[in-house]
């Protein structure tokens, strides 16, 4: 089950061997993805930008899920390379959807596969926390999140397992799913 998002997770650090390059002209490091606190000074936000703001307005903050992938052979106060966040369910069950809102990779550290492998992490982090499907909704400039989610395995749905508690109606606990627009899906 998942622990509450105030609390630091730390999973799935690789061997030297198997992370890509975290930099050009470094050799690779060991990869490690954590949770940390949503908030607007949490490690990563310079990654997601406005998304993280907007989220945290629109969402419960104990909802919000903020991750980053980071290199342990870096300083540990080192920026993280790659940042991923997330709504989900309620908090004090297990979320059985997660709705992806934002996840990219640092400037200096693009086109080395990291944002492959945080979704890679992500994905297996969620799958242990219970979750069932990841939904994404595609919009204006994120091409290029689209064409790595539907590599991983992501597909056009419009409602496709939604269920009706899953649709917001008068509280505001629960996201916002539009059935109607065109998402990018996933079961786990």
């Amino acid at each position: 089950m998942s622990s509450p998002s105030n609390k630091r997770r730390t999973r799935y650090a690789a061997s030297p061997g198997t992370s890509p390059n975290t930099s050009p002209g470094t050799s690779p490091g060991t990869l490690l993805l954590r949770e940390v606190p949503a908030h607007a000074g949490a490690p990563g936000a310079g990654i997601i930008g406005p998304a993280l703001e907007r989220v945290l307005r629109e969402a419960p903050a104990a909802r919000c899920r903020l991750y980053v992938l980071t290199d342990l052979g870096r300083p540990s106060a080192a920026a993280p390379l790659a940042a991923a966040l997330l709504e989900t369910g309620t908090p004090r069950h297990v979320p059985e959807w997660a709705l992806l809102h934002a996840l990219a990779v640092a400037t200096p550290h693009r086109g080395g596969g990291l944002g492959r492998r945080l979704l890679d992490d992500l994905l297996m982090e969620l799958r242990a926390d219970g979750v069932r499907a990841v939904w994404f909704l595609p919009g204006h400039g994120d091409d290029d999140l689209r064409a790595l989610l539907e590599s991983a395995g992501f597909r056009s749905a419009t409602n496709h397992g939604l269920s009706r508690e899953n649709e917001r109606t008068d509280g505001y606990d629960e996201p916002e799913i539009r059935p109607w627009a065109p998402w990018l899906f996933r079961e786990l």
